[in-house]
């Protein structure tokens, strides 16, 4: 029985550490536009995540409407 198929991670046509410091919302729009599905975590109300892995997902941490860190998966 084969193993699971995990899908390739494709990369963003961008550096991720360009987001950090940008807005929340210039910094989802510019993931939207690469083809990511976003997630938002306000680091003041809720910083847990699920530990599963999508490799069209970027999770954006903000702190007053202002990203501070990102990941992809």
């Amino acid at each position: 029985m084969p193993g699971f198929p995990f899908p390739e991670r494709r990369r963003p046509s961008f550096d991720l550490a360009e987001l950090v410091g940008r807005k929340t919302e210039d910094a989802q729009a510019r993931c939207e536009r690469d083809g990511f599905h976003v997630q938002g975590f306000d680091l003041d109300r809720h910083p847990w995540v699920t530990l599963d892995w999508s490799p069209n997902r970027i999770r954006l941490f903000t702190r007053r409407g202002v990203v501070e860190e990102c990941h992809q998966g």
